[in-house]
């Protein structure tokens, strides 16, 4: 879902949740299996972890990026628009070339972070204090023209 207007943008992009039911289920199995409490209890907060990366939206206003996971939102990263130097769309981010699957990196310690669910169109952001911040989301090229426009 994209709504492009001139005070706002916002998109999103996710996967299916078939993954995490794999993790949970295969987990709980194994675990069975083996006689396990401690690895049934691991697969079930791993499957709970991936949910949260089930969905990402993305909002561009006049002052900010915003990144929002999920329900319950545990995880949310913003970011002021004047922070934002210079952008790069990139029309097929392969996850494998940025971590993989997920949330990765932190922009406050690691000074790069990557919202990568899935292969296809994204946009590299560059950021003040040599910082980096890689999404990939649908409509990714429409979220670089706003961007674009609104940092000049």
């Amino acid at each position: 879902r994209v709504n492009d207007s001139p005070t706002a943008w916002t998109g999103s992009a996710g996967w299916a949740m078939p993954a995490a039911a794999v993790i949970v289920v295969g987990g709980i199995g194994l675990s069975v299996m083996l006689g396990s409490v401690v690895m049934a209890i691991a697969a079930v907060l791993v499957g709970a972890l991936m949910v949260q990366f089930r969905r990402i939206t993305i909002t561009v206003d006049d002052t900010h990026l915003r990144t929002a996971f999920a329900w319950p939102g545990f995880i949310r990263v913003r970011i002021p628009l004047a922070e934002i130097e210079r952008l790069e769309y990139v029309p097929d981010m392969r996850p494998v070339r940025y971590g993989g699957w997920g949330y990765r990196g932190s922009l406050r310690v690691l000074k790069k972070a990557a919202v990568v669910l899935r292969r296809g169109p994204g946009v590299i952001f560059a950021l003040t204090g040599d910082r980096r911040y890689i999404v990939t989301v649908d409509e990714a090229e429409s979220l670089a023209r706003t961007v674009h426009a609104r940092i000049g």
